[in-house]
């Protein structure tokens, strides 16, 4: 799965006509940014180049340690707030 699909299924995942909530791909030198905007904006993962996913640790970095990859991603464990990024 390329990071637009990935983006692209969070949205069809999560809209909801009462709470807008809208997903984007902002583009690093390192990582590419998931953006979640609803009111404002929030970071909601890292991808790296190669398919990795990070969970986000602020606006400008993400956690250590990869949380998953986008080739074996089960898109139905993820959810809104991101909770499946937590290590378990």
């Amino acid at each position: 799965m390329t990071p637009q699909d990935f983006v692209n299924k969070l949205n069809d995942l999560f809209k909801s006509p009462t709470y807008p909530r809208y997903y984007r791909l902002e583009h690093g030198r390192k990582y590419i940014r998931v953006v979640c905007t609803t009111v404002g904006s929030s970071a909601y993962c890292f991808l790296d180049f190669e398919g990795n996913v990070y969970k986000a640790a602020g606006w400008k970095v993400p956690a250590k340690g990869v949380r998953a990859t986008l080739a074996t991603l089960d898109m139905s464990t993820v959810d809104q707030y991101g909770s499946w990024l937590y290590r378990k």
